[in-house]
């Protein structure tokens, strides 16, 4: 029997699997590839504040490769560019082993170089990535599907980040040493997550729509009053994001917390995004997404006022609960 571009059940439920798994995969991977790592290795460097701010940025400012996607790859099967820049978003990290013959200025600029590049590829595979869940879950069983890819994503990047503030206690690898150890190791991870990803069937293709530029769908989404709101309350929330992501090497610089105690900090943020997303799951539906982002924004303001007070003689159980209470608002945005 000839073969639709749309799979069949027993298709679904094979890429499905693949699709958790390369979740889990996924969260180990950037557990140790992404921004606390880096924070740490610009901090070692010595990063100016300018650079600091760009790291937090940086998987934003990246998105200007969007427009480009559909015609760089029109034609190709989705799954196989997915998997690819998957996989080359975590080879470009091995370039950070070279930090290690450098110093100052040139080690920085290295680092950004590399996390920039690191962002780009991701970039355009997180692009491509609803496609790919609507490509192997229908309207009935998608929400379960996106709710076992958190599960997998969360659980493991929450293991993951413990373990590694274990191993950053431990003097040897508290160090330049560690860090650079710990970015092989997410490349592993991250080949694995490529790997499963590549194994998910899919027969669709990139396709572009000639006359459907980016400027084109803004100036249409900006002329829906509804679809217009939702962008600019998009926007404060990804600004805010961005501040929020800060609070990392505020902690390693101004509090003076060793590298084993910022994952941990990181730890406590992300069971505060696995909290957010139960009480959204269960609550958004009975409250109304309105109500829930009126009164999830008041409560992160409450709390970035507090951020506004504090000092570095804090107590850092303080900042640990006040992080996580601040991170359950922003998340529930």
């Amino acid at each position: 029997m000839a073969k639709t571009r749309y799979l069949s059940e027993a298709e679904k439920r094979e890429g499905q699997k693949h699709l958790y798994l390369q979740e889990m995969y996924n969260g180990i991977g950037y557990s140790w590839l992404g921004d606390t790592i880096v924070y740490l290795m610009a901090i070692y460097f010595s990063a100016s504040n300018i650079a600091l701010g760009y790291i937090s940025a940086a998987a934003y400012i990246t998105g200007v490769v969007l427009p480009f996607v559909p015609r760089i790859f029109h034609g190709k099967n989705h799954i196989k560019v997915q998997s690819t820049v998957w996989a080359f978003r975590g080879f470009v990290c091995l370039l950070y082993l070279g930090l290690y013959f450098l110093s100052g200025k040139s080690a920085v600029v290295l680092l950004l170089v590399v996390y920039t590049l690191f962002n780009l590829f991701r970039m355009i595979g997180v692009a491509l990535h609803d496609s790919t869940v609507r490509t192997v879950s229908s309207s009935s069983n998608r929400g379960r599907v996106v709710a076992g890819m958190n599960t997998a994503y969360q659980g493991a990047s929450v293991v993951v980040r413990i373990i590694t503030a274990v191993v950053l206690s431990i003097e040897r690898f508290a160090g330049l040493v560690g860090l650079l150890a710990l970015q092989v190791a997410g490349v592993v991870a991250n080949f694995l997550s490529a790997r499963q990803m590549a194994k998910i069937p899919s027969r669709t293709t990139i396709m572009h729509k000639k006359g459907r530029t980016v400027g084109v769908l803004f100036k249409e989404a900006m002329a829906d009053p509804s679809m217009r709101r939702r962008l600019i309350l998009r926007w404060l929330s990804l600004s805010v994001s961005v501040v929020f992501a800060l609070t990392t090497p505020f902690l390693r610089v101004e509090v003076g917390l060793s590298n084993s105690m910022v994952v941990t900090y990181s730890v406590i943020l992300s069971l505060a995004v696995m909290v957010a997303s139960y009480i959204s799951k269960h609550f958004s539906d009975r409250l109304g997404s309105r109500p829930l982002v009126i009164f999830s924004t008041l409560f992160s303001l409450f709390f970035f006022l507090i951020w506004s007070l504090i000092s570095a003689q804090t107590k850092v159980a303080w900042i640990f609960v006040l992080g996580f209470f601040t991170n359950f608002f922003v998340s529930l945005i």
